[in-house]
């Protein structure tokens, strides 16, 4: 499922598990009220709203806005789990939450942004699940020197990114580990 219904289920779990109000969700999102109300009526339209809310990632709604309350965060994106889940389907599921996240971040940028990747499963699990948007032409910036051993790399994961979002990338030159002090002064 894409961007538009995973918005969806957001404002319905929000609106009917939740029970905030329109004005809430509308305030939380920063949108109008009439606009919380149309996303409603499209979220019934298109069967997403029945007895239950179905949610393209399973979502801890309810855990998502504690903690928007007690840190003062803007947003919240927490994975619903279940004890049945083996790794690597949470990694997968992590994965795709994060990316649409990150869809969702790229949008409020303003035109010739840039934006920094490391390394790591979930980074990793983030990019796989990110879908191809050229048009977005954000840059990328490696932000952690190579490390080589791994099966993708800080700078492989920077490529794939930018390749993805229509943008450039920028190599970070350097190792993330050196055995002496000299030679990290030297980068």
């Amino acid at each position: 499922m894409g961007e538009r219904e995973d918005l969806l289920a957001m404002v319905a779990s929000l609106y009917y598990k939740l029970h905030l109000s329109q004005g809430e969700i509308a305030e939380r999102l920063g949108v109008s009220s009439s606009k919380i109300s149309r996303l409603l009526k499209e979220a019934w339209d298109r069967g997403i709203i029945e007895v239950r809310v179905h949610a393209p990632i399973p979502r801890d709604f309810a855990l998502e806005q504690e903690l928007i309350g007690r840190y003062g965060l803007r947003d919240a994106y927490v994975l619903e789990t279940s004890p049945d889940s083996d790794d690597t389907t949470l990694l997968a599921a992590l994965g795709h939450l994060a990316a649409t996240f990150l869809q969702r971040a790229l949008a409020e940028l303003p035109p010739g942004r840039s934006i920094g990747v490391a390394w790591g499963t979930g980074v990793h699990a983030t990019v796989s699940a990110l879908p191809n948007n050229p048009g977005n032409r954000v840059d990328v910036v490696q932000l952690l020197g190579g490390v080589g051993a791994l099966v993708v790399d800080s700078p492989d994961l920077a490529r794939m990114v930018a390749i993805k979002l229509g943008g450039r990338h920028h190599d970070l030159h350097a190792p993330v580990i050196v055995e002496q002090r000299r030679s990290a002064t030297s980068f």
